[in-house]
C-alpha cells in the first residue's frame, strides 16, 4: 500500500511561541528565488546535492520515512511503500531540518527512528513537535511555493487541485493543505 499523507498543518495557531512557520516559509521562498526556480516540479534532489548533502534512497522495512544525518551530511529517504510524491516531500522535509539548523540546536527528535509522521500509530509525539511542523512547512513551501500557487485563478475549477498535485509531483493532501493555506479553496 502506498502512503501519500505527509503534511498536516496547524493554520497559524500559537505561531508566536510555537513553530516558526513564517521563518520556514521564508527560508524556502528565499531558496526558490536564489536558485531561480521558475516552475514546478522543484528538483529537490538537485537542491540537496547543491547544499553539499548526500541523498540516500533505500528500501527498508519499518515506519521510518526519512532522516537527516547531519554529521555525515546525509539525507536518507525510505522508498518502501511510499509514492514518489511522499518521497519528494520527505526529501524536502529533511532538507528543512538542515536549513532550519535543527541539528545545531539539538532540536532533532531524540528518537526519530520508526517515526512515521502524524499518521502513524499515535505513539510518536514528534509528529506535532515544533521542529517537525517547521520542517513540514518548509517542505510544503519549497515544493509548492506560495508565489506559484497564488498565480492560479480563483476560484479553482473542479479537478484543478488534483491537476496541480500531479504537476507539482506532490500528494493530493499536501496540495490541498497548501491551497488552503493560501486561501485558494
Amino acid at each position: 500500500m502506498i502512503d501519500d499523507r505527509e503534511y498536516q498543518p496547524d493554520f497559524g495557531e500559537g505561531e508566536e511561541t510555537g513553530p516558526r512557520r513564517k521563518l520556514a516559509r521564508q527560508l524556502a521562498a528565499n531558496l526558490v528565488k536564489q536558485d531561480r526556480l521558475s516552475g514546478p516540479p522543484v528538483d529537490v534532489a538537485a537542491i540537496i546535492a547543491r547544499k553539499g548533502l548526500k541523498l540516500v534512497v533505500c528500501d527498508v522495512p519499518g515506519s521510518l520515512s526519512g532522516k537527516l544525518y547531519p554529521d555525515q551530511r546525509e539525507v536518507l529517504v525510505n522508498s518502501r511503500g511510499r509514492s514518489q510524491g511522499r518521497q519528494r516531500f520527505t526529501m524536502a522535509h529533511e532538507l528543512g531540518h538542515w536549513e532550519l539548523r535543527h541539528h545545531l540546536e539539538d532540536e532533532l527528535p531524540e528518537d526519530s527512528q520508526g517515526f512515521d509522521g502524524a499518521y502513524g500509530s499515535g505513539e510518536g509525539a514528534e509528529g506535532r513537535s515544533n521542529v517537525e511542523i517547521e520542517a513540514n512547512t518548509y517542505a510544503a513551501e519549497l515544493l509548492m511555493p506560495g508565489a506559484w500557487i497564488r498565480r492560479e485563478r480563483k476560484p479553482l475549477s473542479p479537478g484543478k487541485p488534483d491537476q496541480l498535485a500531479e504537476l507539482y509531483q506532490v500528494s493530493r493532501e499536501a496540495m490541498f493543505y497548501q491551497l488552503m493555506h493560501y486561501k485558494m479553496l
